[in-house]
């Protein structure tokens, strides 16, 4: 078993993002999972940095093992 993070685009900015996964690799954590987003679902969620370009930030920034999180294509919109 791994325990991982969880990097919420839809929470955080891509900077503060970047600094917590960093802090979770000195806690001990061994892996992340980022969410995959290039824009917030709704307005209500300000945040969800392209993740694609975050991933080469925090994969260059830690020895951390990184997956993504991403929803099938028929999943409904979270807001509706």
């Amino acid at each position: 078993m791994k325990l991982g993070y969880h990097a919420s685009h839809e929470q955080f900015p891509p900077s503060d993002l970047l600094k917590l996964v960093q802090k979770a690799e000195e806690a001990g954590f061994e892996a992340v999972l980022s969410s995959d987003h290039f824009h917030p679902w709704s307005n209500k969620q300000g945040e969800s940095g392209f993740a694609w370009s975050w991933l080469g930030a925090a994969m260059q920034a830690t020895n951390l093992e990184f997956g993504v999180v991403n929803a099938p294509g028929q999943r409904y919109h979270p807001c509706k």
